[in-house]
């Protein structure tokens, strides 16, 4: 097959990768560690933002990877400027929450479809896969278990049975939703088809449906220094384990 057909197939085959790194941490604890970027808080001296970019890049899928960054992550911005300058392309929001800062890069793809009418966009067939930056404990398995979901719907946002963070002495998300009579959180994870939104006239006009995942890596989800802590103990354990099986 000529190189210019096989690079058509990967670009069709591509799944864009939006990080959502915007948000102002508020739920961290109010102290001298606290006071770093949430995405470039340390957990066994790597930063959380670098555990996911590293589960991505591992992953067996064709990931083309996006930083959605803002006023409140400058810092996180100059570090993925310095670190990741070829592998990663930044996108501005305004960081006044995370729903508003998903309109935003929804609105940046949307720019770039209407660019790429002339036949030059490469992504117009992708799905695209936001991921919160505060799951460091997320592997690429798990990523490539996600994007290979049956979607039967244009948009699908993952959940996790609350009572699993409840049992991990985690707090639980507040944004639930109930299915089978069964409180589950959202975790910030969703896959968006990209035809979908594309032809849509107003984006908000998009509605998640809920798909359950229980999968203890997005139960830990960083939002306070013990939850960083919790974190830290689980990764010891999993490698003693690893250590004691070889």
């Amino acid at each position: 097959m000529p190189n210019s057909q096989n690079q058509i197939d990967k670009k069709r085959n591509m799944i864009n990768c939006v990080l959502m790194c915007g948000g102002k941490g508020s739920r961290l604890n109010t102290n001298s560690i606290a006071k770093v970027e949430k995405p470039l808080l340390e957990l066994k001296n790597k930063s959380l933002i670098e555990y996911i970019i590293e589960a991505i890049q591992n992953s067996k899928k064709n990931f083309k990877i996006y930083a959605a960054v803002s006023k409140n992550t400058v810092k996180t911005k100059e570090f993925l400027k310095k670190r990741y300058f070829n592998d990663i392309t930044l996108i501005e929001t305004n960081g006044s929450g995370f729903s508003n800062d998903y309109l935003v890069v929804l609105q940046f793809f949307k720019g770039k479809e209407n660019i790429g009418k002339n036949g030059t966009q490469d992504f117009v067939n992708n799905k695209i896969l936001f991921l919160p930056t505060d799951l460091p404990l997320i592997s690429s398995k798990t990523l490539d278990d996600i994007t290979d979901l049956n979607q039967s719907s244009p948009s699908i946002a993952i959940v996790v049975d609350k009572k699993m963070f409840i049992q991990n002495n985690f707090i639980p998300s507040t944004f639930v939703t109930q299915i089978s009579k069964i409180d589950y959180c959202y975790t910030g994870i969703s896959i968006l088809d990209f035809h979908t939104f594309a032809g849509l006239e107003h984006i908000d006009q998009i509605r998640e449906v809920p798909m359950i995942l229980n999968n203890l890596e997005l139960v830990y989800n960083i939002n306070t220094i013990g939850d960083l802590k919790k974190a830290e103990k689980f990764i010891d354990l999993q490698n003693l384990k690893s250590v004691r099986n070889d």
